[in-house]
């Protein structure tokens, strides 16, 4: 891990178009752990009003990635080579919440464990938990 993972997180996460366009916040970064905020709006919401699941998936999946990358060298990029959701609750509240913490690091392969919190006013309950593994590649060129 170098010193400047913070901002080379950051700025990777601002360049995730899908994020910004459904309104996809990194709120948390330190070493091997992320946290990111998804407000509740329409549109992103599944026909019973809840968060829809392919976007609490992909909340899961830029957790793991990013908790990863935050382990990761500078010329590594962090891919999703698999992942494991379960989704427990409906996901009912004013903002999304996806925590990704590094269980196992390697050089190589991280070991990503997600769990995405539904907050409503201050309480917060579980919605789903996913498993993932990312892989450190350096034969991936960053988008400019």
């Amino acid at each position: 891990m170098e010193r400047n993972f913070e901002e080379r997180v950051r700025t990777g996460f601002k360049k995730q178009g899908f994020m910004t366009a459904i309104g996809g916040e990194l709120v948390e970064v330190q070493p091997g752990f992320c946290r990111i905020h998804l407000p509740y709006s329409e549109k992103v919401a599944q026909q019973h009003g809840f968060f829809h699941g392919g976007v609490i998936s992909a909340l899961a999946d830029n957790a793991a990635g990013f908790a990863g990358y935050s382990l990761m060298n500078s010329d590594q990029q962090p891919l999703s080579v698999e992942f494991k959701i379960n989704f427990l609750a409906p996901a009912v509240g004013d903002t999304l919440e996806a925590r990704g913490r590094v269980i196992r690091s390697g050089y190589r392969i991280k070991h990503v464990n997600v769990e995405i919190f539904a907050l409503d006013q201050g309480n917060e309950q579980l919605v789903a938990v996913a498993l993932a593994t990312i892989a450190s590649s350096t034969g991936v060129q960053e988008i400019s």
